[in-house]
């Protein structure tokens, strides 16, 4: 799994859009929503564009890439190629890739989770009916272009490429933070549930709300959320619900796709059944 900007939960759920707005808040207290949530703007629709018949060539830029993630990596290794190079690496970005740890139980996901520092795996106790899981996911934390870490490491790979005189320069990384991915199914319905450390947006940047989208803050024992119902430019997702831990140091993201036929009060009920496990 490969990943250059992004890195947060819902792939195709919610665009981040350089919009002017007013600058992102700070963590919520307990129980409240975070702005980021509340602070939404009109989206930018992406152009949709007539696929060509014939894959196109790869890049020269992906051709690096390729030729640099040659060696295949193991669970819990990650790994990030820089191109110093402005004509080839146009957009200046990093290639990031992991290989996640993968589990078919909770509870051998809760343990390995458990001992890497991440605390208590949190799962629902209440499910509709027939859903069963079909992967735990733990993944490392991946920081998006604008953020400071990914700023950091980008300057530090430059300046080391440079000092060697080479254009395109590999580093193993270390794990860094935990997301967990629940995924449930039912005849090809899914369900997902996403938890990674919470964060907040820079000044200038919200979350977009494509044409179509409906938002609606509700409550959930206590807990202030964000249920999202789709339209029609989130591919196979029908809605989200987005929260905070009490706490504040967690966000959660649960979808559901298209074709699902539970209701709205079911994903409710799961968001207020999470249990340490």
């Amino acid at each position: 799994m490969t990943l250059s900007k992004k890195k947060k939960a819902a792939a195709a759920a919610l665009c981040l859009s350089m919009l002017l707005s007013a600058a992102a808040g700070t963590a919520g207290a307990a129980g409240t929503l975070p702005d980021k949530l509340k602070n939404k703007s009109n989206g930018i629709l992406w152009a949709e564009t007539e696929q060509p018949a014939k894959p196109a060539a790869p890049s020269p830029l992906d051709a690096l890439l390729a030729q640099a993630n040659t060696v295949p990596l193991k669970a819990g290794e990650m790994r990030v190629v820089y191109v110093n190079d402005a004509k080839i690496n146009t957009l200046d970005s990093l290639n990031i890739s992991y290989v996640p740890f993968s589990y078919t139980s909770v509870s051998a996901a809760a343990q390995k989770l458990s001992s890497m520092g991440g605390g208590a795996l949190m799962a629902p106790a209440s499910l509709p009916k027939d859903y069963v899981l079909k992967e735990a996911i733990i993944s490392p934390d991946i920081p998006f272009s604008y953020e400071d870490g990914y700023v950091q490491l980008r300057e530090k790979l430059k300046q080391q490429s440079t000092a060697a005189g080479t254009k395109v320069i590999t580093k193993m990384l270390p794990w860094s933070g935990h997301v967990t991915t629940l995924t449930y199914t039912r005849k090809g319905e899914v369900l997902s549930l996403r938890a990674e450390p919470a964060s907040e947006l820079p000044a200038g940047v919200t979350l977009a709300s494509l044409p179509g989208d409906k938002d609606q803050q509700v409550q959930v024992n206590g807990q202030e959320m964000m249920f999202t119902s789709f339209g029609p430019h989130h591919d196979k997702l029908k809605s989200q619900l987005q929260w905070r831990s009490p706490d504040g140091s967690r966000e959660y993201t649960l979808t559901d796709t298209r074709n699902t036929v539970q209701s709205k009060a079911e994903l409710l009920a799961m968001a207020g059944s999470l249990t340490a496990q």
